[in-house]
C-alpha cells in the first residue's frame, strides 16, 4: 500500500534530503531557543540583580509565547500552505530574540523570551503537520518517520546547552541570543529559497471559526485525545523542569561552571537520542501501547529513585543525574508515541489539529515549569517529587483509559 499521495510521493523523492534537514533545523529552533540560554541562567540573575526566581520565569514566559499562536499557526497553514507561516514564525521569532540580545533588565529580557517563543512555536506545529502530510495513511511509518525526526532533532539539545555554556563562558549571556538571532537568518533564507510546499491542497474553509470551534470542542471530548496530550505534557514538562532547577543546583550548589554544566546536559540529551532510536527500533516488533507501557516505567522509576536518595540524604551529581536519565529514557519513548495517538483521529484537519496538541500539551509543560520555578533549590527533592507526582498520574491516568475507555 503507498503510504503518500503520487504528487507528494514524487515531491519527497525529489528533495527529500532538503525537506528533512530544513524541517530539522525549523522545528529545533523551539528547542535552540529554549535550551542555549539555560547555562545562562545563574550570570543573568546576578548580572540584572534579580532573583533565581525571576530569571526562571523567562523559561515559562517563553513557554507561554510558544504556547500562544498554536491555535492560529495550525488553520492557518491548513489555509495558506506550511511554506509562508514558518516563515511568519522565523521573522516574529528574530524580533524576539533581537529584544533579548539588547536586553539590560529582567522586563525586556520577558518581553523578549515572550515574543520570541511566541515566532519559534510556528517550526513545533509546523514539523508535525508536514510529517502528517507525507505520512498520514499508516501509524507506523508516521510513528517511525517522526522518531527519525525526533532523534535527529535531539542533536540540538546536546550541542545547545555545550555551546551556550561556552558563549556564556566567553562573551557573555547577550551572545546567546545574537547567535540565534544569526541562525534564524540564515535558516529562514534556505527556508524561502529552497523548502517546498507539502501542503498542497489547501483548504480554503480551514479558518472558518464555527468549523474550528467544532474541531476543538470534538477534540477536547475525545478521551484519547486528552490522556495522550497528558503524556506528551508530562515528559516534556519534566524535561522543562529539569532545565529550571538544575542550573541552580550543579553550579550555584556545587559549584560548576557554565561550561561544565553544558557538557552535563550534553550527556541526558544523548540519553534522550537513543531512547529516540530505540522507539524506532521497537517498532519493528511492537505496536504503539506497548512502547508506551515501557515509556512510562521509565517515567516514574527515576523520580522514585531520585526522590528515595534525596530522602536519605545524598546530593551529588551522581544521584541526581542517572536518575534522571531514567526520566529521560522514558520521555524518548513517550513523546512520539502519544503524539501519534493522540491526533491520529483528525487527519482531515491535520494543522488544526498539531495546533491545539501543541498548546495543550505546552499549557501543562507551562504549570510544571512554574511549580518548578517555585522549588526550593538547595537539594534535588523539589525536583524529585515533582517529577514523581507528575509521572505517577500520568500513568494512572493512562491505566484508567486502557482498562475503561479504550475501544
Amino acid at each position: 500500500m503507498n503510504t503518500i499521495s503520487p504528487s507528494l510521493q514524487n515531491l519527497l523523492e525529489q528533495k527529500k534530503w532538503t525537506i528533512r534537514l530544513l524541517l530539522l533545523a525549523s522545528i529545533a529552533a523551539g528547542t535552540m531557543a529554549s535550551d542555549m540560554y539555560v547555562p545562562s541562567l545563574p550570570a543573568i540573575a546576578e548580572k540584572l540583580q534579580v532573583s533565581a526566581l525571576a530569571v526562571k520565569w523567562t523559561l515559562s514566559i517563553y513557554l507561554l509565547g510558544f504556547a500562544s499562536l498554536q491555535l492560529i499557526y495550525g488553520p492557518l497553514s491548513d489555509r495558506f500552505g506550511r511554506k509562508p507561516i514558518l516563515l511568519l514564525g522565523f521573522v516574529i521569532g528574530f524580533l524576539g530574540s533581537f529584544l533579548c540580545a539588547i536586553a539590560t533588565n529582567i522586563s525586556l529580557l520577558l518581553l523578549g523570551r515572550l515574543i520570541q517563543g511566541m515566532g519559534v512555536g510556528a517550526g513545533a506545529t509546523l514539523g508535525r503537520s508536514i510529517v502528517q502530510d507525507l505520512y498520514h495513511n499508516d501509524a507506523e511509518k508516521l510513528s517511525t518517520a517522526i522518531s527519525s525526526l525526533m532523534m535527529a532533532f535531539s542533536i540540538a539539545p546536546i550541542i545547545a546547552p555545550v555551546f551556550g555554556g561556552y558563549l556564556q563562558q566567553y562573551w557573555g549571556w547577550h551572545s546567546v541570543f545574537i547567535v540565534f538571532c544569526i541562525y534564524l537568518c540564515i535558516i529562514g533564507t534556505l527556508v524561502f529559497f529552497r523548502f517546498p510546499e507539502t501542503h498542497l491542497e489547501k483548504n480554503p474553509h480551514a479558518l472558518h471559526l464555527r468549523k474550528l470551534w467544532t474541531l476543538y470542542k470534538r477534540m477536547l471530548s475525545t478521551p484519547s485525545f486528552l490522556v495522550f496530550t497528558l503524556l506528551s505534557g508530562v515528559s516534556f514538562g519534566g524535561i522543562l523542569a529539569y532545565y529550571a532547577i538544575s542550573p541552580f543546583l550543579y553550579q550555584t550548589q556545587l559549584g560548576l561552571s557554565a561550561v561544565q554544566y553544558g557538557w552535563l546536559a550534553l550527556a541526558t540529551a544523548v540519553v534522550l537520542l537513543l531512547s529516540r532510536g530505540l522507539n524506532i527500533l521497537l517498532a519493528k516488533r511492537w505496536a504503539i501501547p506497548a512502547r508506551l507501557k515501557i515509556g512510562l516505567c521509565c517515567l516514574w522509576l527515576g523520580p522514585v529513585i531520585m526522590t528515595l536518595l534525596a530522602l536519605l540524604h545524598q546530593f551529588n551529581i551522581t544521584v541526581i543525574l542517572f536518575p534522571y536519565m531514567i526520566f529521560m529514557l522514558g520521555s524518548g519513548l513517550v513523546m512520539p508515541n502519544a503524539m501519534i495517538s493522540a491526533i491520529s483521529e483528525f487527519n482531515h484537519a491535520k494543522g488544526s489539529a498539531a495546533g491545539l496538541y501543541t498548546l495543550c500539551q505546552l499549557l501543562i509543560v507551562f504549570i510544571i515549569s512554574v511549580t518548578a520555578s517555585h522549588l526550593q533549590q538547595q537539594t534535588q527533592i523539589g525536583l524529585a517529587l515533582l517529577l514523581l507526582c507528575a509521572s505517577v498520574l500520568a500513568q494512572g491516568l493512562y491505566s484508567l483509559y486502557c482498562r475503561y475507555l479504550r475501544g
